[in-house]
């Protein structure tokens, strides 16, 4: 494999960004340029994004959020969380021919990160069954079901806590 960088993305790479996203999930379920402009605008600390030279091969990126679950309220461009406690991730993409060599998973660890050094409480996300595993390998919990439908995907709930009052309890 070529050596990759892991760094945040450019407003400019914002169309390459979309082309990516396209090609790794169906099109129901795929953001939108509008979309990835506005994670970009209020959430750019959160949008990373994996190169080899001048190819985007990975990004990940999502929402603060006051939330501490996933809805479908979250995919658009319209969120109103600005400065939540809780971190909802959104995409986590790989070009296809760049799977399974750990790219998805230092992209995640950069943006949990990033989400530790904000002092977030928990991050959260939706995925297929599939990824279970990928995501409990980063001590997320699985919590069942979602109820979102978006895309026509069966959607998991997932949960990793970043920062608790437990020393409030003693």
């Amino acid at each position: 494999m070529s050596e990759f960088n892991l760094r945040l993305i450019a407003e400019k790479e914002l169309e390459a960004a979309i082309v990516l996203e396209q090609s790794c999930y169906t099109p129901d379920a795929a953001a939108t340029l509008k979309g990835f402009q506005f994670r970009y605008e209020h959430y750019r600390p959160y949008f990373w994004s994996a190169w080899i030279d001048t190819e985007l091969i990975g990004i990940t990126n999502g929402i603060r959020t006051s939330q501490t679950s996933c809805g479908d309220e979250m995919k658009g461009a319209g969120s109103d969380f600005w400065l939540g406690s809780h971190f909802c991730i959104l995409t986590v993409a790989v070009h296809p021919e760049y799977r399974g060599q750990g790219i998805g998973r230092l992209l995640l660890k950069k943006l949990i990160q990033q989400c530790v050094d904000d002092g977030l409480e928990s991050i959260i996300l939706m995925c297929e069954e599939h990824l279970i595993p990928f995501y409990e390998a980063e001590q997320f919990e699985l919590l069942g079901l979602s109820a979102s439908n978006h895309g026509g995907i069966i959607w998991y709930e997932m949960r990793r806590q970043l920062h608790t009052l437990e020393h409030l309890a003693e």
